[in-house]
């Protein structure tokens, strides 16, 4: 198929395609994170957690969702609460420090310099249509800044935003472990993925709110035996925690097509040794 010839037209549908192109990635979602999580063992087991967070120019959307939550109610329920409000009063200090480096707005930085690269891009485009010189790397380049913005310095920005708190802390539920077990154990491992990263999270230990006030201090000092009431406090907690691409970014790939499909004339040159 022969390519068409440069013309004035051509210029204008390559700039209102790009810019319709643009538009359909900027107003759609960029990100998509999800977890999937479950209690393996000990009373709140098998309770499941499923959630969907959606990042797009604006918003986070959160839709969470649990099921088999009987046992997890009930674990709610028996648990002494207070054995969690004195660790955590002994930690209050520690974790106010822990929080001062996430006051910083990471995912609003993210928005930024995305919708700032989608600018620069039309800018680029329109020197391209109006003949400008070094306009054609002008473009390039703000075509690569614009992909670099969306598919690394978003994503990083976003989490950046999660505090820098550990998987186990991101996970669900965790807010009923928080401060509260003994001889616990969290592990994490991050595996990429084609359109997106993969953790996959664990925890597990002896919730001491499980546990009978007088033998607290002895389960924190050493492992309750097998078959014992205190062994019956043993958590366990598992959880998969990925983030995913939003779908319509795919879109951005079609505008280097536009540069072929609508081909723009070259910028004149006042010295004829440039022609």
């Amino acid at each position: 198929m022969k390519r068409p010839k440069p013309h004035p037209v051509l210029s204008v549908l390559r700039l209102s395609f790009t810019g319709l192109l643009l538009l359909h990635v900027f107003i759609s979602a960029w990100l998509v994170a999800t977890v999937d999580a479950a209690y393996t063992e000990g009373r709140p087991a098998p309770t499941e957690i499923h959630s969907i967070v959606a990042v797009d120019k604006d918003q986070t959307a959160i839709d969470v969702k649990m099921e088999k939550a009987t046992s997890f109610v009930l674990y709610s329920l028996q648990r002494d609460r207070q054995v969690e409000t004195n660790a955590s009063d002994d930690n209050a200090e520690d974790d106010s420090q822990a929080a001062t480096p996430s006051d910083r707005d990471w995912l609003g930085l993210g928005r930024w310099f995305v919708t700032t690269s989608f600018l620069l891009l039309l800018v680029a485009e329109f020197a391209v249509w109006k003949g400008f010189k070094w306009a054609r790397a002008w473009r390039v380049g703000a075509f690569s800044l614009a992909l670099l913005a969306i598919f690394i310095l978003f994503p990083t920005t976003y989490v950046a935003d999660l505090g820098g708190q550990s998987t186990a802390q991101n996970s669900p539920g965790f807010d009923l472990e928080n401060s509260a077990f003994a001889h616990s154990e969290a592990n994490s491992d991050v595996h990429l993925r084609w359109i997106g990263l993969e953790l996959e999270a664990s925890f597990s230990g002896y919730d001491l709110g499980l546990v009978q006030p007088e033998n607290r201090t002895n389960v924190s000092n050493a492992v309750p035996l097998n078959g014992t009431p205190d062994a019956k406090s043993f958590i366990a907690f598992e959880s998969t925690f990925a983030i995913k691409y939003g779908k319509n970014l795919d879109a951005l790939f079609a505008v280097p097509l536009l540069w072929i499909v609508f081909p723009a004339a070259k910028p004149v040159s006042s010295n004829p040794e440039e022609e």
